[in-house]
This record gives C-alpha cells, structure tokens and sequence, in this order.
C-alpha cells in the first residue's frame, strides 16, 4: 500500500471565465470564476508536480493576458506555501501541452518530465498547419512545443505510448483525442483511496456528477478532440475515482470548498487534499494566510 500526500495549488486565475467553456452547449450562461492551479503530490521518497503552470514572459504572458488570466505567482511563491522548493522537484507529469499546463517547466531543474508521444506530435503537426487550425490551437505555445523538444533530445523529458505504473500506487493513464490529442491523467492511490488527477478532460465537478448536480455528464466546452472520448474519458476517471471528491481538477474553484484550504494574501488558494500518516499539514494558520472562503467571493 502506498502512502502518498497531495495538495493542489493555484498559482493564478481568471475570474470571469464563460461557462460555455466549462460546459459543452452552455453557450449563454455567463461567467465564473476559473483556478489555474497545478498539483503536488508527496510520497514513496519522490516530490511530484502534475503539471507546471504557465510563465510570466514571452508567449506565455501574451496568452495569459489574452484569456485574463492575473494574479500570477511564480513556483517558487507557490511551492512555498507547503513548504517546497522547485529544485526539489524530481518528478513532473504534464498532463498535456497547453501552455497553462506545461510553460513553467524551465522552473524546475531538476525534473525528469513525462508526456504522452501523442500529445507532443500532436501538437506539432497542428502547429505546423496552423493556417487550418488556428482557431482551436490558441493554448498551445509554439516555444512551449520547442522547450519540450529540447528536453527530449537531453534525455529529461520521456515521451509515453499509453499508460504506465510511474511509482507504487502512482499511475499515467492515456485519454487519446479528448481534450487534445493524447491528454493524460493520474491515479494515486493514497491508502486505500484512489485519487484522480484529471488534467483539462474536466473543469469542474458538474462535468462529472452533470449541471446543479443533474446526474447527466457533460463534456467540456474547449478542446480539440472528440466529445465523444471526452465523455467516456469524464466516466472512467469518476468510476475510477468511485467519490467525486476524489477528482483533482486543476481549474475547480469548489475544490477549496469541498477541502480543507487556505486563501492566501495574493488572492490564491491551497487545498490540502490528503495526508499520508503521519504527516502534518501544511495550511494551518499562517501570518499570511486567513481560512478560505466560497471561491466566488475572491476578488
């Protein structure tokens, strides 16, 4: 049995997301507000992020600012909420390219990398036939595509064929032509609970348990690949999951809601969402921190 701690992290937000983005045909049904967070996952002697966030320059400042994305902090910032340095990185799943998921990654130096092959080709071949697809490619940084090329050929990043056990009771699993072209997500099993880190294949919990809780999946609302996938991809992670709660979804406001949490003086928040035994919290009471109120009260 494997003991693992995780904690998801915000790191920036957008507040006034459209919700036809969050949900597939919720065209006018105005906006929320959006966490950009990553995830930190501590146990059997590794320090693992599932995804990096994005950077404060170059393409990656242009995109953030174009989709309103403020209150950035760097990882360093973040990280240190809990505790954490970058260097002391070793492990980092991107769960896909789009910039808000894997921009950052020149921040952690010490980090062997891991991505689905398809994800990377993938984007790729859109980029490179862009003049067509321009339209449903705007979260993917072409620098973002060349550092990750990079880290390949310096043997730090390992391209994936499908899925793999990375560590005891810490597995990748492929979700092909969903939100992109090879999206993947992670299963920790944290005990006897099995925990799910879903990447961008869910926004919110009401992909999963349906719309005020209907009971009726519904699939994102942004993405390139197929609905139909995305569907049976949102199925089997919550099945897997067997508890929605149990579902870490990386721009889920209510996540600091259903978890115990903290809202920090920069506006962002820190969910502690498992302790592995014997391990402490880490968001009890600082000077700069205040318990976290409903998401939607941040401003």
């Amino acid at each position: 049995m494997a003991d693992y701690s995780i904690w998801m992290l915000e790191y920036s937000h957008c507040l006034t997301q459209p919700m036809g983005c969050i949900f597939y045909g919720q065209w006018n049904a105005g906006t929320r507000p959006f966490p950009y967070s990553y995830v930190y996952v501590e146990g059997e002697g590794h320090k693992i992020l599932v995804d990096v966030g994005h950077d404060d320059d170059g393409t990656n400042r242009v995109l953030s600012e174009r989709y309103d994305v403020i209150d950035w902090q760097p990882p360093a910032e973040v990280l240190g909420k809990i505790g954490v340095r970058p260097e002391e990185i070793d492990t980092v799943v991107f769960t896909h390219v789009h910039y808000d998921h894997a921009g950052a990654a020149r921040r952690f130096p010490n980090a062997r990398f891991y991505l689905q092959r398809k994800d990377l080709e993938g984007a790729q071949w859109a980029l490179e036939n862009r003049r067509l697809f321009e339209s449903i490619i705007g979260a993917i940084d072409p620098s973002d595509v060349e550092m990750l090329v990079g880290l390949e050929r310096e043997g730090r990043l390992e391209l994936l064929d499908g899925d793999l056990e990375l560590f005891p009771g810490f597995e990748i699993k492929l979700a092909e032509d969903t939100h992109t072209f090879g999206s993947q997500y992670v299963v920790v099993r944290a005990g006897d609970e099995p925990w799910v880190i879903t990447g961008d294949n869910l926004y919110s919990y009401e992909n999963a348990e349906g719309i005020d809780q209907s009971g009726v999946p519904v699939s994102i609302g942004f993405g390139g690949g197929s609905c139909w996938n995305t569907l049976s991809a949102i199925d089997e992670m919550h099945r897997t999951a067997i508890d929605s709660n149990r579902l870490v979804i990386a721009h889920e406001g209510a996540t600091f809601d259903r978890h115990p949490s903290r809202l920090y003086d920069d506006r962002l928040s820190v969910a502690e969402l498992t302790l592995a035994p014997g391990v402490a919290s880490r968001i009890t009471t600082p000077s700069s921190a205040q318990p976290s109120t409903t998401f939607s009260t941040r401003s």
